[in-house]
């Protein structure tokens, strides 16, 4: 690509920045469209004959500028579910996807009323530049052969022709959208009985003294000065940074925030932030004083100290070290204490030296890959393994850790100490480590979707307990699934919103038993565009590297093997 033909990077303050899932589970953020000429929505209602009706004209309208603007559908309906939204995009054959605006914050941002209405937005304020229908050819129960004026199709025009559009409203006939601020009276809300609660389940944990979000949720004069940046960061589902799907899996670390209580806290913002009665919930919460959350450890290994630099992208730093214990002994848990929270991103505990065999697969095993033995991140350091599990170590084995920092705008020192829980007798199962990997991808300078797949076939029946999705900064989406022998495919779990800052450890509720010649497969996608705001440099042409301005595709899984 020369340098007249590279894409250049566009301002974007990405306020009004919303994010959905769409109707098949892949998630869209209207800033990552920002290099269109304008985003087209085309409020979608299943079973609204207009709608059905009009699509024939809409999907003319795609063919014809697909080049040039994003389209989408957008379903705000209350009736309407995600699978239910799926059956009528197969049923009626959709050309786009459809967005789900399923806790209607953008559909109140928008007072959208009616179905059929095609709506333009400017692609980085996201101001409305049209709203109305496609063109005049539907009626009430009714229908003209053709239609005589081509409204949205002479808006995208005159977009393309450099010029502002003249008329940017025409009365949609369309299908009613119940919305919940016109059914339901929100303006009751109030900050000690409704949102406070929310914050402390979903946000504190990070948002405390000493955690590693930036600022403390202490009071409510606090809640009150970030309310704004609390909304934005809701609208485009920043926040809280649960990556994680909903809609797949169970996961008993989840702190996921339905839609309805993001809702809640939006809608709190907007009509007047009351105070409610009673204490303050945030500022009564008790001062956490365990050093260690599950209790002291059994054995607590202090690391050598590390300076960080003010700003940058930091390589990986790495320390070895041994047990201080004269026997072997069976891991029950790990618990990484960082000195400065702020600046430990991630870290990845394995016996490098000891590189055993894998025990399921028939491949050469990788370092730090298919025999790590902890993974922390995103204030989630502790790992207690499942019931009746652990990792047995023989006495002296060397252990290796590898730490990424981030940067704070002053210079910091980090000295972490992990602490080590042992068990008393061995546990009935050993818990064992795999990882499917692929180190020979290449995706190409200013790529937006390059898929990468990883797999491994298990020989021996097994079953699952943790999953960690992992990519770097290019990474936009993650799929773990296994591929059964039957032919049957599960998705175990999906990032659709992957992002490098928040790399988790998901805990399966409910562990999944997978018999041999099962394959399991990992699907990653990246966006190596200026519309990635992660990205460090698009025009690099990126291959598998072990730091984090290379690229990786690997899916960590911990596992025990039937009996």
């Amino acid at each position: 690509m020369s340098c007249k033909e590279a894409p250049q990077p566009i301002a974007d303050g990405r306020k009004a920045d919303y994010a959905f899932y769409d109707a098949h589970g892949e998630f869209h953020r209207f800033s990552r469209y920002n290099d269109s000429k304008a985003i087209v929505l085309y409020v979608q209602g299943n079973g609204c004959p207009i709608v059905r009706n009009g699509l024939t004209d809409f999907h003319e309208v795609v063919a014809e500028f697909k080049d040039d603007f994003a389209f989408f559908m957008l379903n705000a309906n209350l009736q309407d579910s995600r699978e239910s939204v799926r059956k009528e995009a197969e049923d009626f054959n959709f050309q786009v996807p459809v967005l789900l605006d399923s806790n209607q914050l953008f559909a109140d941002a928008l007072d959208i009323n009616t179905t059929a209405e095609a709506i333009i937005l400017h692609p980085t304020t996201r101001e409305v530049l049209y709203r109305g229908p496609v063109n005049n050819r539907l009626d009430f129960e009714g229908q003209k052969s053709a239609p005589t004026e081509s409204y949205l199709r002479d808006a995208l025009t005159t977009l393309l022709q450099g010029q502002t559009i003249a008329k940017t409203f025409e009365v949609t006939k369309g299908c009613k959208v119940t919305r919940l601020s016109k059914t339901q009276k929100e303006d009751s809300l109030t900050y000690t009985q409704d949102i406070a609660p929310i914050l402390q389940n979903h946000c504190v944990r990070c948002h405390k003294d000493g955690g590693i979000a930036p600022w403390q949720m202490k009071d409510y004069p606090t809640i009150v000065g970030w309310s704004e940046m609390i909304k934005e960061v809701l609208w485009s589902k920043r926040m809280p940074p649960w990556k994680a799907d909903p809609t797949i899996g169970e996961f008993t670390n989840s702190f996921s925030l339905p839609d309805s209580q993001a809702r809640k806290v939006v809608r709190w913002i907007e009509t007047g932030m009351k105070q409610g009665p009673g204490e303050d919930p945030l500022a009564t919460i008790p001062t956490d004083t365990l050093v260690w959350p599950m209790g002291t450890p059994d054995d607590i290994v202090t690391l050598k100290k590390e300076s960080i630099p003010a700003t940058g992208v930091i390589p990986y730093r790495y320390q070895k070290f041994t047990l201080n214990v004269d026997r072997d002994v069976w891991i029950s848990g790990i618990a990484m204490k960082p000195g400065n929270p702020k600046v430990v991103h991630h870290f990845v505990i394995a016996e490098t030296d000891g590189n055993k065999e894998s025990l399921i697969v028939n491949r050469p095993p990788t370092p730090w890959i298919d025999n790590y033995i902890a993974v922390g991140t995103g204030g989630d350091e502790t790992t207690i393994f499942p019931d009746s599990t652990g990792v047995f170590l023989k006495k002296g084995s060397s252990l290796s850790i590898q730490i990424h920092y981030t940067t704070t705008g002053k210079p910091e020192v980090d000295e972490t100490q992990i602490g080590f829980y042992f068990h008393e007798t061995p546990p009935a199962n050993p818990l064992y480590a795999i990882a499917p990997y692929n180190h020979t991808f290449t995706i190409p300078p200013y790529s937006k979707d390059t898929k990468v797949v990883a797999r491994d076939t298990i020989t021996k029946d097994i079953t699952l307990h943790y999953l960690g999705p992992h990519m770097h900064y290019r990474g936009k989406s993650i799929k773990i699934m296994a591929a059964f022998p039957s032919g049957e495919i599960q998705t175990l779990v999906s990032v659709p919103d992957y992002n490098f800052n928040w790399q988790l450890i998901y805990k399966l509720k409910e562990p999944i038993s997978l018999p041999k010649n099962t394959v399991l497969v990992v699907e990653g996608v990246y966006d190596n565009s200026y519309q990635n705001p992660l990205n460090p440099d698009p025009s690099q042409e990126l291959h598998y590297g072990i730091q984090s301005i290379d690229e990786m595709l690997i899916g960590f899984m911990n596992y025990t093997i039937d009996k």
